[in-house]
């Protein structure tokens, strides 16, 4: 058995499989490409992980192996100083120039073999656990800012299983979920299609939503928000609404807010949700391209959902800053979403909310639903830690836009002399 570096009391041994990319996609292999397995810092206890995103840094290894053929492992020569083994896009020459000595002679006219290389998998032993077991992380996307990897499968293996053997077994699993690792856009689950899942907190201080999402980014990627990372390329987006909206009055299992969104093209997305009160969950819809000439939207609607009645509310300008972030632990993925809403109108009224909306779920063994409140749950608690510590007042609630435009239509009414 090749023995690890890691001490004594450590649960989860980490090892970064660097090898052709022809395991996970259908290219020619290239003949004399290595397996080189880098060992990385181990990690206490022994939770699961649906994702791991590392970052140049997190590739340092204790310790490299080289796996031949023949499926042996070759541990090589401790390196003088720490190695980097993956700089998010190429080898780091410090590490390259330290594989040289160990790797076959240059194989046609692509160069060396090394160039054939690439993080494929990472795997996380449970040494402590009672049946000690292997997560296969499968590469999932490549990114400046890291490298993802998700779990494919994960199998039980005997307390002294060795290097080759566990790497051997890996590999065997390495086409679970393939077309979902390997291929970017068939990566997401989203559940419960249909339904906006979304927790509220309302701003009760004139906060600046751009700073606060700067801030909020910046606590994320320094590890402020624990389990949670940005989304790797999809880190932080930037939205802007024009929006025309309507109450729907009746019938009353009906409820709720239909908006039309302006498009830069002069047509409309159609926004439809229903919800009787204000929750954590609303039923929405979207028709796209929606074209209403000269604005007639009390003329569209009459004529597309004639059961229905609405009310026509005021019309509002939405700037929203969206920091998109996953749990390691589940695969879920959330925005934290900071939005400022003004309403058309001489006073401007506005409205101010940080909402935390989960988006949907990466593909992965072990995939769950259930644990999506959980973590919307403790995304919240964590955002609302942030914003007391950056002495913002909040208030954690489900005011809809629905209802700000509604009290703002009472106030006016109020305010208008009998």
């Amino acid at each position: 058995m090749t023995e690890s570096t890691a001490g004594p009391g450590v649960g989860v041994t980490r090892r970064l499989v660097l090898a052709d990319i022809a395991h996970q996609y259908s290219v020619a292999p290239t003949e004399g490409a290595p397996t080189v397995v880098a060992e990385l810092a181990p990690e206490a206890g022994n939770g699961t992980r649906a994702m791991e995103l590392l970052r140049q840094e997190d590739t340092t290894a204790q310790a490299i192996s080289l796996i031949d053929d023949a499926g042996a492992a070759r541990p090589l020569p401790r390196p003088a100083e720490p190695l980097t083994t993956w700089a998010c896009t190429r080898f780091p020459e410090e590490f390259t120039a330290y594989l040289s000595g160990a790797l076959p002679p240059s194989a046609g006219p692509a160069g060396s073999p090394l160039a054939a290389l690439a993080p494929l998998m990472l795997l996380r032993t449970h040494t402590a656990a009672d049946r000690p077991c292997t997560e296969v992380l499968m590469c999932a996307r490549v990114r400046t800012i890291g490298t993802l990897f998700v779990r494919a499968a994960r199998f039980h293996h005997a307390a002294d299983a060795g290097l080759p053997e566990i790497v051997a077994e890996a590999l065997r699993h390495r086409t679970a979920l393939q077309d979902h690792l390997r291929i970017e856009n068939n990566a997401y689950l989203p559940y419960e299609k249909g339904v906006e899942i979304e927790q509220k907190v309302t701003l009760l201080d004139d906060a600046s939503i751009w700073s606060l999402s700067k801030d909020i980014w910046t606590s994320v990627e320094n590890g402020g928000f624990p389990g949670f990372v940005t989304d790797p390329g999809y880190e932080l987006t930037r939205w802007h609404f024009v929006q025309h909206n309507y109450e729907v009055v009746a019938p009353s299992e009906a409820a709720g807010h239909y908006a039309f969104q302006e498009n830069p093209d002069g047509r409309y997305q159609l926004k439809m949700k229903t919800f009787p009160a204000d929750a954590l969950r609303r039923t929405e819809i979207f028709r796209k391209g929606v074209e209403v000439p000269d604005q007639n939207f009390d003329e569209y609607l009459a004529r597309e959902f004639p059961g229905l009645t609405f009310r026509r509310l005021p019309s509002f300008r939405r700037t929203r800053f969206d920091v998109n972030v996953q749990s390691l632990a589940t695969g879920h993925c959330f925005g934290i979403e900071s939005d400022e809403t003004t309403v058309d109108g001489p006073d401007g009224r506005k409205l101010r909310q940080v909402e935390m909306e989960y988006l949907e779920t990466r593909w992965h063994e072990g995939m769950d639903a259930s644990s999506i409140d959980d973590e919307l749950r403790r995304l919240t608690d964590l955002v609302e830690a942030f914003l007391a510590k950056d002495g913002i007042a909040a208030e954690r609630n489900f005011y809809s836009k629905l209802s700000f435009l509604k009290d703002c239509t009472a106030d006016a009414a109020a305010a208008v002399p009998s």
